[in-house]
């Protein structure tokens, strides 16, 4: 079966596609999460494929997504971590989100948990920002912990999910082979699709190339000498001895293996992990602040994180690289773009950027008013997203 182009209608998909399998097995209670979570897979699966925001999806599908998110949460650290985890600014619209599939699936007593953890929030702004599952437990949150997990055990959310899923008109099961298909098919319907994905991809090299953390552990990995390490991930953050000195360090993969890399307000310097893997080896690299600003001067000014996108496309690549930052100076910058298995030498200047082949050959060029272009696009997709979360 194929759904035609009123699957979306006045900006909003009508349908919420979930393999058959999924639907069929769930007429059994015991069973009941294989078609909760298709709808979850379905929610992160259509937003990635298709950069749809909340608001352009079906608004059971987001309700049972946010109500199958509050149980995650819940079960795994409490009323504390939800908060938590989902953070201040987006708790309204999740909550807002899961009462409302609450409500619909008939979870009376876990509506009335989740209404009063709300109003707690409301009465408790400071106390409620401190929240994350773990030292900073509420006794008022804890309290309805209690009650959930009661009413879970008597009249557990999921089996009442699924029932409440099964009967939405917007339900649209498909075999299994076709499910990747018919989100791609969906995720084209966006009218706003292209320019959005050119918005991602730039916002996600652009995070690399300005972020105070990222462009540091970029520029320590390409001053690593004789030959540039290339950054893989970032990793997350640590208090650990360096050279006899209490530090920050953050874990660190190149194509070299694993490393670490301190970030002060010196700069950055990039050491080797030893055996047992907490042991601080060698120092590979250090780089100052005063080359770090000037590479953020160079991405802003030149448009490099705009530029890279553009060249990636151009060569037919996957734009969702990881960034390295090899040189700079007054008015140009060296990065390598690491993309799947191929990795890219970008220069870009003020005028022009340009990729250069591993026999040190030009291979493609894209010019100062072209990068604009694309520039816009990416606005354009910026745009269409404000106010449709």
């Amino acid at each position: 079966m194929r759904l035609q182009e009123s699957t979306i209608v006045d900006g909003r998909l009508t349908k919420a596609v979930v393999p058959r399998e999924a639907l069929e097995a769930a007429r059994d209670p015991e069973k009941a999460e294989y078609l909760t979570g298709a709808v979850v897979d379905y929610v992160n699966a259509i937003q990635r494929a298709g950069v749809y925001t909340r608001r352009e999806l079906p608004a059971p599908a987001m309700q049972a997504y946010h109500a199958d998110y509050y149980l995650t949460q819940v079960d795994n650290g409490g009323h504390s971590q939800f908060i938590g985890n989902t953070g201040i600014a987006m708790l309204p619209t999740t909550s807002g989100d899961a009462l409302a599939g609450l409500k619909a699936m008939g979870a009376n007593a876990q509506h009335q948990i989740l209404q009063e953890m709300i109003a707690w929030v409301e009465a408790h702004p400071g106390e409620a920002a401190l929240q994350n599952g773990f030292e900073n437990r509420a006794a008022e949150l804890n309290a309805l912990d209690d009650r959930f997990y009661a009413a879970e055990r008597l009249q557990p959310m999921t089996p009442r999910a699924a029932r409440w899923i099964a009967s939405w008109p917007e339900l649209h099961a498909v075999a299994q082979e076709q499910y990747s298909s018919e989100i791609e098919r969906l995720a084209q319907l966006n009218p706003h699709l292209s320019h959005r994905r050119i918005w991602q991809s730039v916002r996600h090299i652009s995070f690399q190339m300005t972020d105070d953390l990222q462009i540091t552990v970029a520029a320590a990995c390409g001053a690593v000498r004789p030959d540039p390490e290339l950054k893989v991930m970032v990793l997350p953050g640590f208090d650990t001895d360096v050279e006899g000195q209490q530090c920050t360090a953050f874990g660190v993969r190149t194509n070299k293996g694993s490393r670490l890399c301190v970030f002060d307000e010196a700069g950055g310097r990039l050491y080797e992990l030893a055996t047992p893997p907490t042991i601080v080896g060698a120092r590979l690299s250090t780089v100052g602040t005063d080359t770090i600003q000037n590479f953020l001067r160079i991405a802003e000014q030149n448009f490099a994180a705009e530029a890279t996108d553009l060249l990636l496309r151009k060569l037919g690549l996957d734009p969702a690289a990881a960034i390295t930052a090899l040189s700079v100076n007054d008015d140009r910058a060296t990065w390598c773009a690491v993309t799947g298995e191929t990795s890219v030498l970008v220069e870009t200047f003020g005028d022009r950027a340009q990729v250069i082949g591993s026999d040190g050959e030009l291979v493609l060029t894209v010019m100062r008013d072209e990068i604009e272009r694309h520039a816009a696009d990416a606005a354009v997709g910026h745009a269409s997203l404000q106010d449709r979360r």
